[in-house]
């Protein structure tokens, strides 16, 4: 009977030693994956879907370009976020079309539109940024930009699946450039960003940024 219990004594052990283990190794895993995850908590941007019914609606109301967002703010401690719009004209970096910032809410849509219009035989584009929580919106226009030949027909490429982004990081939403009839690269990563500023005589950048701090 010792002898049993004795056998039995360090199968307990050893089976308590093994679950010490994966208790330990589940506790590294976790901390691993809190390592990698916290910095994907601060808030994730999803492009709201657009249905042949709102598209015929949206296309009614004569926008040439449309960007709506649904924003989810992850973390509690995000107070603002900043919007801007990028200009260039041949390589040189020109005003901010738009350069403003808002409050946030835990869920919000955003928007970002360009309407083309013509004033006294004189075309000129002008740039909407729109913030919403439901409850309250927030409305920037741009002032209307001259619009000539050269960047008439701008080749578009911006965000088109769910993205996770981390405060103080700025994402870009959109770029637009002026097609000279030799191609416009896309794509959102640095590298195609910087050869299009070069390579085009008007590009524009949508960019946006949550952050943790409430000044400019």
């Amino acid at each position: 009977m010792y002898g049993i219990i004795k056998k039995g004594g360090v199968s307990m052990k050893r089976a308590l030693k093994n679950y010490i283990w994966v208790l330990v190794i589940l506790t590294l895993f976790a901390c691993s994956t809190n390592d990698v995850t916290g910095q994907q908590k601060d808030g994730v941007l999803t492009p709201v879907k657009q249905t042949e019914r709102n598209t015929q609606i949206i296309s009614s109301l004569g926008f040439d370009t449309l960007l709506m967002y649904d924003l989810d703010i992850k973390n509690k401690d995000i107070k603002m976020m900043h919007f801007w719009i990028e200009h260039y004209k041949n390589g040189e970096k020109q005003e901010d079309i738009i350069n403003g910032l808002t409050g946030t809410s835990e869920k919000m849509t955003l928007g970002v539109s360009q309407l083309d219009f013509k004033l006294d035989d004189t075309s000129y584009t002008r740039w909407t940024f729109s913030s919403s929580d439901g409850t309250a919106l927030t409305t920037f226009d741009s002032t209307p930009l001259e619009l000539n030949k050269e960047n008439v027909g701008m080749a578009q490429t911006w965000v088109d699946d769910k993205t996770i982004i981390e405060a103080e990081k700025p994402i870009i939403l959109a770029l637009l450039a002026s097609d000279s009839g030799n191609g416009v690269r896309v794509g959102l990563d640095e590298e195609v960003i910087e050869d299009t500023i070069k390579e085009s005589s008007e590009v524009i950048v949508v960019k946006a940024m949550i952050s943790e701090k409430d000044e400019h």
